[in-house]
């Protein structure tokens, strides 16, 4: 169950969106005096909100109510009525616009924006920003007492080799209620539209270790591996070539019919859940310094590791099927 889980939450990085083609003018006069600025001033395009990702040189409000007047512009210019999904796409449009216009054409910063405003500009939510709020929303009610912090604290526990039984005695937690919470959360990710609730796992469970019921808890002694295990998993968390290599000979273990996460935790003696929780924080940290040549330069350098790792694994299988096939 939670291997699938963690597979739905870190999959394979998705392709960047695509860099649509823009017209982004620089901010104009008459703009800086709309956002209360005088018509001399020049806006500082490198200074941002840590948390919105708008430019400190104008209020929100003021850009909210540009967006919105761009949007109705758009609106009116069409021909044909247009569906919920189509109005929302024509307002993320003029919100693209308008900040272009107001911050100049980075690409990145606009993507960091989209991703720290997502909820509200695509109606999804982005792992690494703090958009949801679980006051209020029936979907986050804790389920026979176990919050969803305490389901992303307890999947962390057994995934890192703890007993389940152990784990679910600590909670106070009998094996039917658990067998019950274990489908009926996942279930609500499901019903969620706005991925909330798998985002929010994700920061929970990235922070599991924090929970006052997992700090006397330990898994079970890990393999005998070249090195220290400690080791690591500490250079994985601060080493992102390590982890990208890893990464790819997961996924390559998986495509040659072994188990990635094992494979992991014999050769490193990295358990899945530790590395689940590092997956989660280089995620966070890509998004929020987003940063599409990186990006790209990542996503290669897995690829190459997975390529090598899989020529690794044919061998020691006896090579590929097709490789004595000529055409």
């Amino acid at each position: 169950m939670f291997k699938k889980l963690f597979n739905n939450l870190l999959g394979s990085e998705e392709d960047a969106q695509k860099q649509q083609e823009t017209t982004a003018n620089q901010y104009q006069p008459e703009t800086a005096a709309s956002a209360g600025m005088a018509d001399h001033q020049q806006p500082k395009h490198d200074r941002y909100d840590p948390v919105t990702q708008h430019g400190t040189h104008y209020r929100k409000e003021d850009f909210d109510a540009a967006a919105e007047k761009k949007y109705q512009e758009l609106l009116n210019d069409q021909d044909e009525e247009l569906s919920a999904d189509d109005q929302r796409n024509l307002r993320r449009e003029a919100i693209r616009m308008v900040y272009f216009q107001w911050n100049g054409g980075d690409q990145d910063q606009y993507m960091r924006f989209e991703m720290a405003n997502s909820l509200d500009i695509s109606g999804f939510a982005t792992q690494g920003f703090n958009q949801v709020t679980e006051d209020g929303n029936a979907l986050y009610d804790p389920i026979h007492g176990v919050s969803l912090y305490d389901y992303a604290a307890l999947a962390h526990a057994m995934a890192k080799g703890i007993p389940e039984e152990t784990v679910l005695r600590t909670f106070g937690i009998e094996k039917p209620v658990w067998d019950e919470v274990n489908l009926l959360w996942p279930e609500r990710m499901k019903q969620d539209p706005t991925y909330g609730i798998m985002t929010k796992y994700g920061e929970y469970f990235a922070a599991a270790d924090q929970h006052p019921k997992l700090s006397k808890l330990k898994p079970e002694a890990a393999p005998a591996v070249a090195g220290s295990s400690g080791d690591n998993l500490e250079k994985l968390k601060t080493d992102r070539y390590f982890y990208e290599e890893l990464c790819g000979a997961r996924t390559a273990a998986y495509e040659y019919g072994l188990d990635g996460a094992q494979w992991i935790l014999e050769n490193y003696g990295i358990n899945l859940s530790d590395f689940q929780a590092v997956a989660m924080d280089w995620m966070t940290a890509q998004n929020q310094t987003f940063n599409m040549t990186d990006v790209q330069h990542y996503m290669d350098y897995q690829l190459q590791k997975q390529k090598e790792y899989s020529e690794k694994f044919a061998a020691e299988q006896g090579g590929n099927i097709a490789d004595d096939v000529e055409f």
